[in-house]
């Protein structure tokens, strides 16, 4: 008798799990530009931001950065330009990891970094803090929550046409491309 109730609570488990990824396979899903272009690394990124946005006289107090893993990466010398200026996240273990692929919210925490240090404007940072969340998949807590509006709103990161947010899904080339060319006008 209590291997019949063991193995009903079993299936029943597997049948709320099955019901339950079923459900959310929208979610799920990777967007179409993802699957027809090619998702974008934090070094490729890092390259993007290094070469195509103009730097000149905007630039921090450069920070002495110490990265152990891009020895072999083909852009170390824009990843370094990049951390120096604290625009992308030096990990505490002192990893870039320039070949993880970037999500979308941490795309809109770069561009958070790079309209601060252009507008130098640091209030920026906690502008949107306890404000109701326009997007269902962005609850107020999420940790790029304000990054996320502040890209948002700036126009520099669109969201999707269903109203989602999606700060997990992989960025792709193409979309890293329109951010960049967004970030081009406040260099000017």
């Amino acid at each position: 008798m209590l291997k019949v109730h063991r193995l009903l609570m079993i299936s029943l488990i597997l049948s709320f799990l099955i019901l339950g990824c079923a459900a959310k396979k929208e979610a799920l899903l990777p967007s179409e530009e993802v699957v027809r272009g090619k998702i974008i690394t934090r070094g490729e990124f890092a390259y993007l931001l290094a070469t195509r946005l103009n730097w000149e006289g905007i630039e921090k107090r450069p920070k002495k950065v110490i990265i152990i893993d891009i020895s072999k990466s083909p852009y170390r010398n824009e990843i370094k330009k990049v951390a120096k200026m604290e625009i992308m996240e030096v990990y505490p273990n002192h990893t870039f990891l320039p070949d993880k692929t970037l999500n979308r919210g941490e795309c809109a925490k770069i561009v958070e970094n790079i309209l601060v240090t252009v507008g130098g404007k640091e209030k920026w940072r906690k502008k949107y803090l306890n404000k109701p969340s326009p997007f269902p998949d962005v609850p107020t807590y999420h940790r790029h929550f304000n990054a996320i509006i502040l890209a948002t709103k700036k126009k520099t990161m669109k969201p999707y046409r269903d109203g989602r947010f999606r700060p997990g899904f992989p960025l792709s080339s193409g979309e890293a491309r329109r951010v960049i060319r967004r970030l081009e006008r406040h260099f000017k």
